[in-house]
């Protein structure tokens, strides 16, 4: 027989301080899945849906391997029902005013509460996630995620006039995520009027019972569905008729192009820089919460000053030595397990960096059998190796020494991702600086992972291009009125290898006739005009069939020179004061009026009436001026709970490229550049195909009035220059006013690189009405914001 421990006694227990398992039951969560059989199928217009016919996967313990229940694999016909039921349900829940949604929100946070025992014990039962943080911190942020945005549903006719929901939204979750992050995406898209479908991955039980529960409150059922299926039924959800959004986390080439606007939320690696004024104790416990205390998703990369390299790294060895990992239902663990797929990513990153010279510690008082995974430290790992670049998974902590401020914003700035980080410096002028230079949505400063509902969560770069939470959350669920719903312009026959890829000849079939035509442009690149790199033109047609004048022939080489242009443009503009870069604005709307008969006739030779080119022509000079007022409107300072005020803070995209409409080609064009001028971003514009006249006297007066490199303009043909400046990877944003397969390919191309892009989908905008040429969607579009945390006390 085996030989059994010995239980402890009391004296030892208090001499040793060693921790006892605090288990939690599980037994409500096994008697929930009893009442579906131990088979759950998925949850549609307030009732389960268990349809005959369908492949299922077993849901087991990811500790102990134990089958739990069994879940049905959705398949195109569900998701078909369920987009239905959600259309069904979102013309009686959009046509609600917002008091009685916010009193619906209520309702299902005090259900939430009501089983707050029975969604923490499934949720850590289902992930193997240490059942502390989710007891203590998601469901308790849940709750207040509804209540938060019950409370901004109810003040919705008023604070956002103007705005209406933008219909059914579909959610897609990868196998990583977490009972919190849905709630963050659905509270926001449930108060602002639209429904959700959501597809979880298999065994996935905690969303069907939050659907359960919000079915169960019986006054609209179809508000909130869920789907358990693979990852592969997310184009089958994208491309349904009436999704208009897609929220999720996961592989975007797959979706784009698909027809609905996407909201990516991609990544879960944080940063944490800690400098030699920081104290280290307190950085220790920030380490901790990022990376082991089953809080955060992703791993985290590590930045510490070269003087306290060493003494950081005892503290932290000695920190790890005592950390406790088990299973997630023990109350007393601070890690649990992640499952065998967690497991083995880690263990792959950890062997890649050894072979690439890196040193591995690994400490913890952590069970030897898989899955569990101890905390692991890693150090001394080149920068040029290639996990110096690859993302950090769950548990690991890639550690990196730096000299000055300057080399650890470089380093930090250098990877691909933009999530999150802290600065941890008791010098609160360093810190701050280096919060403002980091290129990241949230910034924590000496404090790590604080979250409150008011605040915007977002990233940049490969993190994503949406926000979750604060005024920015409820954005990404809504249009202005103004603007119709996104109409399917899906084309099964554009072909994206050949999109753009040749330039159609444009030279005249024979000798030109009528007036002589004006002396050609070239490119206005880098502050002056040159010749393309193809030493080629276009004719631009009059309305009489004349040729009115030659445009230059930009091409891929063009486009690389005027992105680099508006690079080195950039430092210098985002340094700009506001009331700087204001006075150039309307500096160029003098100059507009001064060419206004010129700017007029050049019009009126297009086929434009003279009283319409004249009151284009002072529109422009209206919306330079109007944007030079506004763009002094930027961070702003909220309090967020008892943890100090937060800093909202307005950032530019960086080089943003435009691709503008044949309408309004004078108005169009100053609209979209003074939106993007007035909150500091470096610009790279096609001008109107038709009509790029206009465009280019503009440049004229931008040659002495503007740095060079600002604004770049080149002309040619649109769908080759749209594909040039979509596959560009130093381009930040686009924005594409063109035709319908246009808009699809640019949604498709920009998933490679992440670009945040703006198309219109082919339909056309009234850009001499205010709210569609100069409204609030255009200082959304032309901005992205970073939330700078403050924390106070100890």
């Amino acid at each position: 027989m085996a030989a059994t421990r010995a239980r402890p006694q009391t004296r030892e227990i208090f001499t040793t301080m060693e921790y006892g398992p605090v288990p939690e039951s599980h037994a409500c969560a096994l008697a929930w899945l009893d009442t579906q059989d131990r088979h759950l199928g998925h949850y549609i217009n307030g009732k389960w849906l268990k349809p005959e016919h369908r492949s299922s996967v077993p849901w087991q313990d990811p500790i102990t391997g134990e089958s739990l229940a069994s879940c049905l694999q959705a398949q195109a016909e569900d998701v078909a029902v369920a987009v239905e039921v959600a259309k069904a349900a979102f013309e009686n829940w959009s046509s609600l005013t917002g008091a009685l949604r916010a009193q619906h929100l209520t309702r299902l946070a005090k259900m939430i509460q009501k089983h707050q025992r029975l969604l923490w014990t499934l949720e850590s039962l289902a992930t193997g996630r240490a059942v502390r943080e989710i007891r203590d911190r998601e469901v308790p942020l849940a709750q207040q995620l509804l209540q938060y945005h019950a409370g901004q549903a109810h003040t919705q006719e008023k604070a956002l006039a103007g705005w209406e929901p933008v219909g059914v939204v579909g959610l897609i979750l990868p196998a990583t995520f977490s009972f919190l992050e849905m709630m963050w995406r659905i509270c926001p898209a449930l108060a602002m009027g639209c429904t959700v479908v959501a597809l979880v991955p298999p065994a996935s039980p905690t969303p069907l019972l939050l659907a359960q529960l919000a079915g169960e409150l019986g006054s609209f059922p179809g508000i909130l569905n869920v789907l358990s299926g693979p990852v592969s039924l997310g184009p089958v959800l994208a491309s349904q008729p009436g999704v208009q959004k897609v929220a999720f986390c996961g592989a975007v080439e797959t979706l784009a192009g698909g027809g609905a606007e996407l909201a990516l939320a991609l990544g879960s690696e944080s940063l944490l820089l800690l400098t030699d004024t920081a104290d280290v104790d307190s950085a220790m416990e920030g380490i901790v919460d990022a990376a082991w205390s089953d809080r955060s998703l992703g791993g985290l990369r590590l930045l510490i000053q070269e003087s306290v390299w060493d003494k950081t790294m005892r503290h932290l060895q000695a920190r790890m030595r005592q950390l406790r990992a088990g299973r997630g239902l023990d109350g007393a663990v601070d890690m649990g397990a992640r499952g065998a797929a967690a497991h083995d990513l880690a263990q792959c990153y950890v062997h890649e960096a050894q072979s690439q010279g890196a040193q591995v510690f690994q400490a913890g008082d952590v069970p030897t059998e898989n899955p569990f995974f101890p905390p692991t430290l890693i150090s001394n790992l080149p920068p040029a190796a290639p996990c110096a670049q690859a993302e950090v998974p769950w548990p690991l902590v890639v550690a990196s020494p730096f000299r000055t401020a300057k080399e650890a914003l470089a380093v930090a700035n250098g990877t691909p991702r933009g999530g999150s980080a802290s600065v941890w410096s008791e010098r609160l002028g360093q810190a701050l600086e280096l919060g403002y230079r980091l290129q990241v949505g949230t910034v924590w400063i000496n404090a790590h992972g604080l979250s409150d509902p008011a605040v915007p969560i977002g990233g940049c770069k490969e993190s994503g291009s949406s926000w979750h939470g604060g005024p920015d959350g409820f954005y990404e669920y809504l249009r202005p009125s103004t603007t119709p719903a996104r109409l399917p312009y899906l084309s099964e026959s554009l072909n994206y290898d050949t999109f753009g890829l040749a330039i159609p000849s444009t030279l005249p079939a024979g000798p030109e006739t009528g007036p002589r035509p004006l002396p050609p442009y070239g490119l206005f690149v880098g502050g002056r005009f040159q010749a393309p790199g193809a030493r080629s033109s276009r004719p631009i047609w009059d309305s009489y069939g004349n040729i009115h004048g030659y445009v230059a022939e930009g091409g891929a080489k063009d486009i690389r020179g005027a992105v680099e242009a508006a690079h080195q443009a950039t430092p210098g503009w985002v340094g700009q004061s506001p009331a700087a870069r204001a006075a150039l604005l309307w500096a160029l709307a003098a100059a507009l009026e001064r060419r206004e008969s010129t700017l007029a006739a050049r019009l009126e030779r297009q086929g434009v009436e003279l009283k319409t080119a004249k009151v284009e022509v002072e529109l422009s000079v209206g919306r330079l001026r109007a944007w030079g007022a506004l763009q002094a409107q930027g961070h702003t300072l909220q309090a967020a709970g008892l943890r100090g005020p937060v800093l909202r803070l307005q950032e530019p995209l960086g080089v943003l490229a435009i691709v503008c409409p044949d309408e309004w080609p004078l108005l169009a064009f100053v609209s979209l550049l003074a939106a993007a001028l007035a909150y500091g971003n470096t610009l790279v514009v096609v001008p109107s195909g038709a009509c790029p006249l206009p465009a280019l006297e503009v440049c004229q007066d931008m040659a002495t009035l503007f740095p060079a490199g600002l604004v770049n303009v080149v002309t040619g043909d649109r769908d080759h220059l749209t594909r040039c400046l979509v596959l560009h990877q130093d381009i930040q944003a686009l924005w594409y006013f063109g035709s319908a397969q246009g808009s699809q390919f640019v949604e498709w191309a920009s998933a490679g690189n992440f670009k945040s892009v703006w198309v219109n989908g082919g339909c056309r905008r009234a850009w001499d009405q205010e709210a569609e040429g100069a409204g609030p969607e255009f200082r959304l579009r032309a901005a992205r914001t970073k939330a700078l945390w403050l924390p106070m006390g100890d």
